[in-house]
């Protein structure tokens, strides 16, 4: 399950002989990329003057500083996803898919999943706990990877 989800579209990969798989990645730019990929949250406790620093209950509250290699998803047909309402851009109205769209790290709703490589159909509504909050949410399984 990702309540957050963040689409990256990958780069040059490293020459460090201690890197085999690291790449740089930058915001998707063209939705008939084949390298779209999810960025998922990883827990990062750092201790400062003697205490944990960060830590929250929300998974939604993250970032990744330029520079710290993190681990990366690639999303295949068949995967089974949920995401909270404010991990997708637009709004559900009629639509019955999510897909990755041009200089967008999120997802956004769409019903024409034709021209692009990565799609998710809506499956149904849920619910996700933060913490000790309920908050809405969509199921989805990817059609297109």
């Amino acid at each position: 399950m990702l309540e957050t989800v963040m689409l990256l579209h990958l780069g040059e990969k490293s020459t460090d002989k201690n890197e085999a798989f690291v790449y740089t990645v930058k915001k998707p730019a063209d939705t008939l990329a084949n390298d779209i990929f999810y960025m998922v949250n990883e827990p990062v406790n750092v201790l400062v003057n003697g205490k944990y620093s960060g830590l929250t209950d929300d998974p939604r509250e993250f970032n990744i500083p330029a520079g710290k290699v993190f681990t990366m998803y690639k999303p295949m047909v068949g995967d089974e996803i949920v995401i909270t309402e404010n991990g997708i851009e637009g709004t559900k109205d009629n639509n019955t898919h999510v897909i990755s769209a041009n200089g967008k790290i999120k997802l956004t709703w769409a019903t024409n999943i034709s021209d692009v490589s990565l799609a998710y159909k809506y499956v149904g509504d849920t619910y996700v706990s933060i913490g000790n909050e309920r908050v809405s949410a969509y199921r989805f399984i990817c059609v297109k990877a």
